[in-house]
C-alpha cells in the first residue's frame, strides 16, 4: 500500500475556499474529511502481455503490493491498453525499462473512466479539447485516431513529450495551440515540433482548413477548465505538512477561480468550449464533457444551459454498470437508487436524430472520493 501523509492531518482552509465551498454539495467539515482520505499512486500498463509477476519485478515492488483497480476492469476488458494499477510509493516508476519504452503510465482512475465513457471504435476521430497535459490524449491514442486542442502552451508541450515517449505519434494527428472555444484547424500544430529550443523555431503556422468544419469528429473529449475542487491530489499539494497553505504556493493565488466573479467568467468558459466541441460533432457521434470540480455550476448548470439551447442533445446513459454505494441526485425529482462505481460523474446524452428534444432532465450519481481513486471528475456524455 502507499504510504499516506494525509489521514488524520488538519488542512486549514482559507476564507476564499470555504466561501467557495458553499455553491458545492459539500460542507467545510465533510470536505476538509475528503482532504484527510488516503492518497494513493497509480500507474496504467499499457502492453496487456505482461504478467502481475513481470510488472511487479520491473517496477521492483513485491507482487503483493500491486493491486489492478476492480472497478476498471470493465473498461480493460473491452480496450485491454486500459489497465489501472495501485502501486506503493516506493515504486521505481520513473527508473523502470516499462517507462523507458512509454508502457508505464502515470494516471489516476477516475481518468481512465472518461476515456471508458467515450469509449471509442478504433476507426473513429476523436478530438480533445483541453488536452493538455496528455493523459487522456495518450489513452485515446491507443484506441482511435485523435487530435488535441489547448490554449497553454507548457502543459501542451508536456502532452507531446508524453506522446513521443509512448510512440504514438502515428495516432496522434495534431496537437494544436489554440483556443478551444473557437478553433477550427487553426493556431499553431506542435507535434512537428521538436523539444530543443532549436527545434521549436521550426513551429509552423497552419492556416483554417476545411477538414475541421462543423461535423467532423467521431467523438469529442471536453476535459474542461474548472476549479479543481475534486482533484484532491491538486488542493493537498498547497498545503504544508502542518496543514497551512504555503506562503510560496498560495492556493487563492493559484485557483482564481474561488472568487465569485471569476466563477461567473469560469461557467461561460466551460459553457463556450462544451458549445464548440458539439459543433465539431458528427451526427451520431459522441461528446463526452468532464471537470474535476463539485461545483454545480460547473456542472449541471453549463449542462442545462446547452440543452436548453441544443435542441439535438439528449441525455444518454453511461456504458457500463454503476458502483455500489452511490450517493445519487437528479433534476427535477430524485430517481432511485443505481449501483455505482466512480467517485463523481454527471452523464447526459442523446440520439442522433435532429427531432429528438432534451427533457432539461440531469440525473447523475456522486460519490465521496475512495482509496481507488485520487481525482473525482463529473462526466457528461452528449450525443
Amino acid at each position: 500500500m502507499a504510504q499516506d501523509d494525509s489521514a488524520g492531518r488538519s488542512f486549514d482552509l482559507p476564507e476564499a475556499f470555504l466561501d467557495y465551498l458553499t455553491s458545492t454539495p459539500y460542507s467545510a467539515e465533510e470536505y476538509h474529511a475528503l482532504l484527510q482520505s488516503p492518497e494513493e499512486r497509480y500507474v496504467r500498463i499499457r502492453d496487456p502481455t505482461l504478467s502481475l509477476a513481470t510488472i511487479a519485478q520491473r517496477l521492483q515492488v513485491d507482487v503483493t503490493e500491486l493491486v489492478e483497480v476492480s472497478w476498471t476492469k470493465r473498461f480493460a476488458q473491452r480496450h485491454p491498453t486500459l489497465r489501472v494499477f495501485r502501486i506503493p510509493e516506493t515504486a521505481a516508476v520513473r527508473q523502470s525499462d516499462l517507462y523507458d519504452s512509454g508502457d508505464v503510465f502515470g494516471v489516476d482512475a477516475s481518468s481512465i473512466a472518461c476515456v471508458g465513457a467515450l469509449d471509442p471504435e478504433p476507426c473513429d476521430h476523436v478530438l480533445e479539447i483541453c488536452c493538455a497535459p496528455g493523459t487522456k490524449l495518450c489513452c485515446l491514442a491507443d484506441l482511435c485516431t485523435v487530435t488535441g486542442v489547448d490554449i497553454n502552451r507548457q502543459r501542451l508541450t508536456v502532452a507531446r513529450s508524453q506522446v513521443k515517449r509512448c510512440k504514438l505519434s502515428n495516432s496522434v494527428k495534431g496537437l494544436w495551440l489554440a483556443d478551444g472555444r473557437s478553433w477550427a484547424g487553426d493556431g499553431q500544430e506542435l507535434m512537428s515540433e521538436g523539444l530543443t529550443p532549436r527545434d521549436r523555431k521550426q513551429t509552423r503556422k497552419r492556416p483554417k482548413v476545411e477538414a475541421f468544419a462543423p461535423d467532423v469528429f467521431d467523438g469529442v473529449l471536453v476535459d474542461a477548465e474548472c476549479a479543481h475542487d475534486g482533484s484532491l491530489k491538486h488542493i493537498r499539494k498547497f498545503f504544508d505538512e502542518r496543514g497551512k497553505t504555503s506562503k510560496l504556493q498560495s492556493l487563492e493565488e493559484h485557483m482564481p477561480w474561488l472568487s465569485e466573479a471569476k466563477r461567473t467568467e469560469l461557467a461561460q468558459l466551460q459553457f463556450e468550449l462544451l458549445c464548440r466541441g458539439f459543433q465539431l460533432l458528427k451526427e451520431g457521434g459522441k461528446l463526452i464533457y468532464c471537470t474535476c470540480s463539485f461545483s454545480e455550476a460547473q456542472n449541471e448548470e453549463v449542462i442545462r444551459r446547452f440543452l436548453a439551447q441544443e435542441p439535438r442533445a439528449q441525455m444518454d446513459p453511461l456504458p457500463w454498470e454503476m458502483p455500489e454505494n452511490p450517493v445519487e441526485r437528479s433534476t427535477p425529482e430524485p430517481e432511485p437508487e443505481m449501483n455505482g462505481t466512480l467517485t463523481a460523474r454527471v452523464l447526459l446524452g442523446g440520439g442522433s436524430e435532429s427531432q429528438k428534444t432534451s427533457s432539461g432532465k440531469i440525473t447523475y450519481t456522486r460519490l465521496h472520493p475512495s482509496a481507488d481513486q485520487t481525482n473525482t471528475f463529473q462526466i457528461f456524455s452528449v450525443v
